[in-house]
């Protein structure tokens, strides 16, 4: 299970060490190379007991066990192929495990910044409806101060005092400045959330940069892979037919040894037979060590197409994010629309 951690710029959360399964999936290739290692010394050893029996010839007696032998051999080669798709079995598991992490870990990073900008959203909303009504109570105010003056000049009452109407104009005047101050205040807040927002966009500008980049460079690695592999393929096909041409020659060579007169007269080319057995098994040893060296390529390449896969999916995540940043610069926009008309209508 990979940790998290939280960015100080956007408050979103980020997978840590999803490279360390990956590891952890290589250390069990290496212990399952190891026994496949281990099973094919005991096979070899048993291939040289056989051959080196008696070059000198062979009883009557051992004809029956040679036969048994060569059988047994088949059925190692068998356990050999079985135990190298439990092998292949368990790493798959492995990686469809770590999969299903990575998706569950990137589908919450994905809402908790959902939820995020929309509470930025509603808050700028708020914002909005206040300065709203700060702006309709000071034209109230302003057709208020209109109005006294209005009638303070044309009045000819002379009951009603004008200091009356004076100290009204500077009631009206003082809750004018306050109205002022509390306008300013929420522009000042207006600014700052719309700053904020500005800042999570670009980071997410920058993210989704370096993602592209990554990919760009493992799609260029995945191709040199591919390519690599396509020969590894044709070498292990090839590898596998000359090995079971091997076999089928050993097995004949037995069934000649076996049929061999109790006199215990050796020809030449029996001799010559023992020879090319004992070159034969040279090679096959040498073809047994190219085998593993490819089995370790394709669990390398295997390791990195994982690593492509979560890539690709983190991504493909982010590529939705591209939607929700154009909603926003648009709002934005008009948010700055606003604030130059209402300086505009401030120096009229």
């Amino acid at each position: 299970m990979s940790s998290l951690k939280r960015s100080s710029i956007t408050g979103l959360y980020h997978p840590i060490g999803w490279r360390r399964t990956n590891y952890s999936s290589s250390n069990s290739s290496l212990t399952d190379n190891q026994t496949l290692s281990t099973i094919e010394r005991k096979t070899t050893t048993t291939i040289n007991k056989i051959l080196n029996a008696d070059k000198s010839g062979f009883l009557p007696t051992e004809s029956y066990l040679c036969s048994s032998r060569s059988y047994s051999n088949v059925d190692l080669s068998k356990s050999l192929s079985s135990i190298d798709r439990s092998i292949l079995e368990g790493q798959l598991k492995r990686s469809i495990s770590s999969n299903e992490t990575m998706e569950a870990t990137i589908k919450r990073i994905r809402t908790e910044s959902i939820y995020s900008i929309k509470d930025l959203i509603n808050q700028n909303q708020l914002l909005e409806h206040s300065l709203n009504e700060s702006r309709i109570k000071i034209y109230q105010l302003e057709d208020l101060l209109d109005k006294t003056k209005q009638q303070t000049i044309n009045s000819n009452d002379k009951i009603t005092p004008i200091s009356i109407y004076e100290q009204q104009i500077k009631t009206l005047e003082n809750d004018k400045l306050q109205l002022k101050l509390q306008l300013e205040q929420c522009k000042n807040l207006h600014r700052k959330e719309i700053t904020q927002l500005e800042q999570t966009i670009n980071d997410l500008k920058h993210q989704l940069v370096d993602y592209q980049n990554k990919l760009k460079l493992i799609q260029f690695d995945q191709d040199k892979l591919n390519s690599i592999n396509q020969n590894n393929s044709n070498q292990l096909n090839e590898k596998s037919q000359t090995i079971e041409q091997l076999q089928k020659r050993i097995i004949e060579v037995e069934l000649i040894l076996s049929t061999i007169d109790s006199t215990n007269v050796i020809n030449q080319s029996l001799v010559n037979d023992v020879k090319q057995i004992n070159d034969l098994r040279y090679q096959n040893e040498q073809l047994k060590k190219d085998v593993q060296l490819l089995k370790l390529k394709c669990n390398e390449r295997i390791l990195h197409d994982e690593e492509t896969r979560m890539l690709r999916k983190q991504v493909n995540i982010k590529d939705d994010y591209r939607t929700v940043i154009a909603k926003q610069q648009a709002e934005i926009h008009k948010l700055r629309e606003q604030l130059s008309n209402e300086n505009k209508t401030k120096s009229i």
